[in-house]
């Protein structure tokens, strides 16, 4: 059977349908029970995945209602971004953090806000100046996303919404093979390690001052 490219950026065949990233939030929302566990996320995406999850754990960083976001969200993070590096054909997570989860209110609140925006970019997004094969795309922004779940992890003060803002680029770009969208999450990942750095240098200045 012929196969193609769904909208969230894996493999699907053409008796599939494609679901966007929006349908497929909103039926998780839907059909999920009182608490949500990263075990349920993984089961409801299947082999679509990689995508959701990297926007799904980055948007509670951009959304400020959400507190302890970067604790909570970024060491799965971690695990998917390792894993499309490794180019595993689905997301894996142990099961302490598989077994974690969050009440079904928070999930509908950050999908609410998030979903305006999310159909935004759809409508925005789509296949363009693709520059990559898939390995060598996956592979990059597989390890970009890595170095932005490292500074979402560390407790670094006001250094949490870019990276994630880059991540979920990042994953757009993958998810539509839009290059524009890569090279916009490519030059944000620049921009957020260069303030994170700016940020340890001038503490590492100000704690040399003291002594």
């Amino acid at each position: 059977m012929k196969s193609s490219t769904s909208e969230t950026g894996l493999p699907q065949t053409a008796a599939e349908p494609v679901s966007k990233l929006s349908d497929v939030l909103r039926e998780i929302d839907k059909n999920l029970g009182e608490r949500i566990s990263l075990r349920d996320l993984i089961v409801a995406l299947g082999d679509r995945s990689f995508v959701p999850l990297m926007i799904l754990f980055a948007l509670p960083n951009v959304l400020s209602f959400v507190p302890g976001a970067s604790v909570i969200s970024g060491l799965p993070l971690l695990f998917v971004a390792i894993q499309l590096l490794f180019r595993r054909p689905s997301v894996w997570l142990p099961n302490i953090l598989a077994d974690r989860s969050i009440d079904h209110g928070v999930f509908t609140r950050v999908v609410t806000h998030a979903l305006p925006w999310i159909e935004w970019v759809e409508r925005m997004a789509r296949p363009r100046y693709w520059p990559f094969s898939r390995a060598s795309g996956e592979r990059i922004i597989g390890a970009a996303s890595l170095l932005m779940a490292i500074f979402l992890f560390l407790p670094i003060p006001f250094a949490n919404s870019l990276p994630a803002i880059s991540v979920i680029m990042l994953a757009l770009g993958l998810g539509e093979r839009d290059g524009l969208w890569l090279a916009g999450g490519i030059i944000t990942s620049l921009t957020s390690t260069a303030l994170v750095f700016a940020i340890f240098a001038a503490g590492t200045f100000a704690i040399s001052s003291f002594f």
